[in-house]
Order: C-alpha cells, then structure tokens, then sequence
C-alpha cells in the first residue's frame, strides 16, 4: 500500500505543474494554495508509510493534518466564491485560526492527552501506520470536516436556486467532490477499514479542481470581454462555447431578447426552451452558419431601431474556446444607406423599365423565330403555343411537390420562357421532310433527328450576346435534349436517366402530350383519356418516372387548357 500512497501523491504534484503550467499568465492564488495544501497532505502521509519507528510517523502525521486541515478550509472558501459570493477578511481570520489551532494540537500531542491519549506504531498492508486512541479535542477536526461540507453544500444550494449566472457544470462538479468525499470518509469508518482514504480523496479533488478551474477561467473571460463594452449603450453581446452552453450576455442583449436574463450559465440553447421566436428561428441557424464558413452578418429590426448582428471567436492560448454574438445598433447607418438608395431609385426604376422593353423586344424576336420556323411545318398548328401554356400548368405543379418543392423561381421562369425556342432547329431540316404528310422513310428520318442539335447551335447563336447566363443554358439544353428518352433510346446524344437535363425531361412532356393530342396530317389527335394513357405506359421508358406520376396529376387542368385554347387559337 506505501506505493500506492506515493504514487497518489505523485499524480497530485502532477496535477498540481499541471495547472501552473496551463496558467501561466493568470493564476488564482487560492487555487495554488489549494494545490499546496492537498499535495503536502498527500506526500507527507506517503513518507509516513515508509517510515519505521513511531517517531517517523509522528512527524509525518503532523504535516499531514497541517496539509488536510488547510486544505478543508481554502476548499471552503473557494467553494463559496465559485458559487459567487464573498467572505470579508473576519470569517477567513476566525477558520485559519480555527484550522492553526487544531495543527498546534496535533504538534503538542506529545505533551497533552487533549488530541491523542496514545499512539502505537504499527505495520499494516505493507505499510507503516500509526494506531492511536483520541482525546477530547479531536472532535475539532470532525467539526471543521462537517462544517465545510455542509456549509458548502448550503452554498451551492442556494447558488442553484438564487443565481442564474453560477454554472450548472460547476454545481455538478462540486456536488460530485463532496459525494466522493462523504463516501471514502465515512464508509471506510463505518466498515472499520484501517485504512486511510482522504490522500485518495484529495487527489479526486485536484483532478476534478482542474476542470473547474479551465471552466471558470472561460467564463472569467467571456465576461470580461462583455465588461469591456458594457459601457457601449448601443452594442450588445451573447457568449456561448464550442459546445453551445450560454457563457453570458450584457444588458443591451438582455433587452432585446427578454428570455436571456432568466438563462442559466451552461445551460445548452435548445429551441424548445427558447422563448423568442426570432432568436429560436433566426439566430440560431445563422450562428450555426457562421461557424461553419458562412460568415454574413445579419439585420434584426425592433421598434424602429436596427441590429447587425456578427460574431467573433473567444480564443485562449491560440484556441477557439467560444463565441461572442456582437449586436451592433445599426439604425443610422441604414438610415444613411436608404438616402442613397432613394437617390438612385429613379434612375434605377428607368432602367429597370428599358431593360424591360429591352427584354420584351428579344422575346417577340425569339416567338416570331419560333413561329416563322413553325410555319414551314404546316402539320403542327400553333404547336408552340399550345406546350408553352402546358409548361406553365406543369411547373406550377412541380412547385407544390414533395420533391420539386423547392425549384428555384427563376429557373421555372427560364423553363417557360425558353419553352417556344425547343423547335427553332427544325429550320435545318429540308422542305420536302418537314412538309411531308406521311410517314418518313430512314433517310428523311435522320434528316428530321439533327434538328435538336441544329437547334442548340442556333438558340446559342441567337442568345450568345444576352448577359442572363442560366437562361441561355436551359434554353439551349431543351433544344438539344427535348427528344432523349429516359431508358437512353432518344436522340440526338441517347442520354439516359437523370443525364438528361431537367428541363428537357420536362419539355419532353409538353412536346409529347401536344402531338398527341393534336391532329397531324398523318394522324387523327387522340382524346384526352387516351393521350394520358400512352404517357403512363410510357413512364420508366420514354419519360422520367417521377415527373411523369406529377404530369398525371395536371389531367383536368390540361383539359380544361386546352378547352379554353380551342376558342382561343
């Protein structure tokens, strides 16, 4: 057992450099007296073991009690300032002297029977011991031990219960010390084991004090950052560490998020206990954001004044330990943005309406190219017409989706108006084959099949010098891939799958749908009912599974389309 005494003191000195060493710029004189006190407990009972003669242990049991006494006493007090009190310079006076009383006992016991009546050398367990029998005054040291522990345990009770700002970390770590305390003090005497616990209880100590002493030195230095711009009326602050738990937040973040006032420090932001829409449904994905590279700040309007929120690492020794939410009042300065932005609103709103003419102008060039290429083909009859407004239906089903829910609105713009364009390439295509009333034989088959991808070349020439990047790309993918199939047996390329792009898939649809339902000089059109059951028998081979279950689903809104077209065209 002597080894293990040794090496248990061997881990507090090392818990002890430790702490020196991870707090080189600021260290807390009580925490080192503490260190000091619990490592001179815990070496001097360690040499008592290896001693062998009664006076050996004698002097070794002195130093020890000078050690634990001390150590019972600067636990206490820096328990009591750990659950954010203090205690003024009288009380410290009164349990030191209490505590140099007891030391001045134990080092008269050779001269009074007030501490110890007798002492026996002994060896137990591989150790040398002491066995002694107690006098009156012992009960000092029983009285300082349940003293502290339950003073400190009143501490932290009404810590837990008072004072929102006191951890709930620091309250378990503390509750956790005096449970293992209470246990290898009083089940070792009630067991009657001779053996004794409290070196081993010391070192628990010392390991779980580190963990305090890293955690209060975090909180230490976010509220020392909020304490340096408290003074800033319109600057607010909200720390939290890497872990999400709340560190604090100064008044002006109090008052614009009420429900911080009332949260505990440590405690983890959850949503549902968060009672602030915003900060719940706003600030905290934008935090998250943040951290993870999307560094934009944010803008928080209320009762006419205007935050920018942003945020910034607490860093210690070069490593990121938290964050701060900085809340700046922004409000002037939007005021000052909002005059230039007037001051440019009109010749903005004059350009917006040329660029719209502008824009209308290229759309007329771009229906009257369509039309002008439909007319060569004289079996189609406003065919271009007709699946642009088909478009129009199905995407707007696309939208209410589960799948396709979340569309982009300018890409399902860029599908309807590119939709008239997805012919433009049967311009290539000769007379005779375009007009032909009858079926095509393989050679004018070809001749018909390069009109997707003399379409492409000729959409893209058209749109080369239009600045509007996204819109060019789906005008042209339509015209080149409107006639693939999903089992990769279409044409011009033979994609398959999800290689062919979505627009075309969609425009697929339109295309389709129209020639059915349309008479051709080649073919009577088909009813509705009809149409829609050779696009369900075609899903999985002609036609993408998923869009085509949606299609299917636009039926009477087609129908009736097409009923109102017919007056119409």
């Amino acid at each position: 057992m002597r080894w293990v005494y040794l090496a248990n003191a061997i881990i507090s000195l090392a818990c002890c450099i430790y702490y020196l060493e991870t707090n080189v710029r600021k260290v807390n004189p009580r925490h080192v007296l503490l260190f000091i006190f619990t490592n001179i407990a815990n070496y001097s009972f360690a040499l008592g073991a290896f001693a062998d003669n009664l006076e050996g242990i004698y002097v070794s049991f002195q130093v020890y009690y000078f050690g634990c006494v001390f150590t019972n006493i600067t636990l206490l007090l820096l328990i009591i300032e750990l659950c954010g009190y203090k205690t003024n310079f009288f009380i410290r006076l009164i349990l030191f002297a209490y505590g140099a009383l007891i030391v001045y006992l134990i080092a008269n016991v050779k001269h009074s029977n007030l501490y110890y009546t007798s002492m026996t050398f002994v060896q137990k367990y591989g150790m040398s011991s002491m066995e002694r029998t107690y006098g009156p005054l012992h009960n000092l040291l029983i009285f300082l031990i349940i003293g502290v522990t339950s003073i400190s345990i009143t501490y932290i009770l009404i810590a837990l219960k008072r004072k929102k700002d006191i951890a709930l970390r620091t309250i378990n770590i503390l509750l956790v010390m005096f449970f293992i305390g209470v246990v290898l003090y009083s089940v070792p005497k009630i067991l009657h084991f001779n053996i004794e616990f409290m070196p081993f209880l010391f070192t628990t100590m010392n390991i779980l004090a580190i963990l305090l002493f890293k955690r209060a030195a975090l909180y230490d230095l976010s509220f020392n950052i909020l304490n340096v711009y408290e003074r800033h009326s319109e600057y607010g602050y909200i720390a939290f560490d890497t872990n999400s738990r709340f560190l604090g937040s100064n008044e002006y973040a109090n008052n614009l998020f009420p429900f911080l006032r009332g949260y505990r420090i440590d405690k983890k932001f959850i949503n549902s206990e968060i009672d602030h829409e915003f900060f719940k449904n706003e600030i905290i994905p934008w935090a998250d954001s943040w951290i993870n590279g999307n560094q934009q700040p944010k803008l928080y309007a209320k009762d006419d004044v205007i935050n920018e929120f942003s945020m910034r690492n607490i860093k210690r020794k070069k490593q990121i330990v938290g964050y701060l939410i900085v809340i700046k009042d922004v409000t002037q300065h939007q005021k000052y943005l909002n005059l230039i932005n007037n001051y440019n609103s009109n010749l903005q709103e004059e350009i917006s309406k040329k660029t719209i003419k502008l824009i209308a102008i290229q759309d007329s060039i771009i229906t009257g190219m369509a039309t002008m290429v439909e007319s060569r083909d004289n079996s189609t009859g406003n065919h271009i017409k007709r699946t642009s407004e088909c478009i129009k239906v199905f995407v707007d089903k696309l939208k209410y989706s589960d799948k396709y829910k979340l569309l982009d609105s300018k890409f399902c713009n860029n599908l309807i108006k590119a939709a008239p364009m997805h012919d433009l390439g049967k311009i290539a295509v000769r007379d005779d084959v375009l007009k032909k009333p009858g079926k095509f034989t393989p050679e004018e088959y070809e001749n018909m099949k390069i009109h997707p991808t003399e379409g492409a070349r000729i959409v893209a020439q058209v749109l080369a010098n239009v600045d509007d990047e996204e819109f060019k790309q789906v005008a042209v993918n339509i015209a080149h891939y409107h006639h693939e199939k999903w089992n990769g047996t279409g044409y011009p390329n033979g994609l398959k799958g999800e290689e062919i792009p979505l627009e075309a898939r969609i425009m697929a649809f339109a295309d389709v749908f129209d020639a059915l339902v349309s008479k051709r000089c080649y073919k009577e059109a088909y009813n509705y009912d009809k149409a829609f059951e050779i696009i369900q028998n075609d899903l999985g081979s002609h036609f993408d599974p998923e869009l085509g279950k949606i299609f299917l689903s636009c039926k009477q809104d087609l129908i009736d389309l097409y009923n109102n077209m017919e007056l119409k065209y």
